[in-house]
């Protein structure tokens, strides 16, 4: 799964490149079996952070290695990068990440995405059915279907007479109907809690790739009707431009960027499994999932002169809406307990 997340890709390359230089001590320190504490993945510390629209992935590996070996951090991090690059160099054709490296005079190392990572990544989500753990989710929408009015979503029976677009209407707690729906996590504690603003932003996402569809700026096809576990899929006939002629990513504000890191980030805590016990929170990781996609709804037009100026601009930002669909559709049913309402 490490296609699916940065975070995974970057802990097996730098244990590669950790291994490399362990070899390298053996020769020139005595700390052998201290250094066995390195083969464990889940002791190698990354973070992901973003600065001015740039999405990196950040290690201070080399500072706890540093009091190790006595050496110094600046040291360390350098002979790393060293491997790193080596690594990413011979493994070119083999799907790896195209990272780019850097160390600070801290000693952290930074691995830079760069627009043709994200792409590339981009793609291949929007390339398959994604499994999110043991739940396959499904796909879509026919064009055809569309022009006969017809939705593949089912209707539910979520209904809301205070929203409009109004969160601030919204109630403490939003009940609905679950009838067939059998999520395997629910926290009792989430009857309590306002999930209607992420609800409301997942119908939202329903919303506007029906109104892609009507409008033929994406084209998704209808593989399985089933309620339990649907997944809107972009269909490779026509794939998105993610990138434009320069080899730049297709975006242009700040909150689309906002919005990819944090899709990455959520994929990062579903894939990267990490050793801790710390339970995760999972409506805190849908929140802020929820809050990127209405900070990139409010900012980022799609329709009107983005469609008729910059239709690749529209089609990649409709893709982000796709992801973020399936994101919190994942999150509501399998992490919260609580039905994913296509409208509202």
């Amino acid at each position: 799964m490490t296609k699916l997340s940065f975070k995974c890709d970057c802990k097996q390359i730098l244990q590669r490149a950790i291994n490399l230089y362990q070899e390298q001590l053996k020769w020139s320190c005595r700390c052998e079996n201290t250094l066995e504490v390195w083969k464990k993945k889940e002791v190698i510390p990354i973070n992901q952070t973003i600065n001015n629209r740039q999405i990196l992935y950040k290690s201070a590996i080399a500072l706890k290695l540093a009091a190790v070996c006595q050496q110094p951090a600046i040291y360390i991090a350098n002979e790393l990068v060293k491997y790193l690059r080596e690594i990413v160099k011979t493994d070119a054709n083999k799907n790896i990440n195209n990272f780019e490296f850097e160390v600070i005079s801290s000693g952290m190392i930074y691995f830079n995405l760069t627009d043709l990572s994200i792409a590339n990544w981009l793609h291949y989500l929007t390339s398959f059915t994604l499994i999110f753990e043991q739940q396959e989710l499904q796909v879509g929408v026919d064009l055809n279907e569309v022009s006969r009015g017809e939705w593949p979503f089912p209707r539910t029976e979520v209904r809301s007479c205070f929203c409009n677009g109004d969160l601030s209407k919204s109630p403490t707690t939003f009940h609905q109907s679950t009838r067939g729906f059998k999520p395997n996590y629910f926290d009792k504690s989430l009857e309590t809690t306002n999930l209607f603003p992420i609800q409301y932003s997942h119908a939202r996402c329903c919303s506007l790739l029906r109104m892609g569809i009507c409008d033929r700026l994406i084209n998704l096809t209808s593989k399985d009707v089933d309620t339990s576990g649907q997944f809107l899929l972009f269909q490779i006939s026509q794939p998105i431009s993610w990138q434009q002629a320069n080899g730049q990513l297709q975006f242009s504000h700040n909150s689309e960027y906002q919005l990819i890191a944090q899709i990455a980030s959520t994929l990062d805590r579903i894939y990267c499994v990490s050793s801790s016990k710390k339970p995760i929170n999972w409506q805190k990781v849908a929140d802020a999932v929820s809050v990127a996609f209405q900070d990139f709804y409010s900012h980022c037009r799609i329709w009107g002169e983005v469609k008729v100026k910059k239709p690749k601009l529209a089609q990649a930002r409709l893709g982000l809406v796709l992801l973020t669909q399936s994101v919190l559709r994942f999150l509501l049913e399998e992490r919260l307990g609580v039905e994913a309402p296509v409208e509202l």
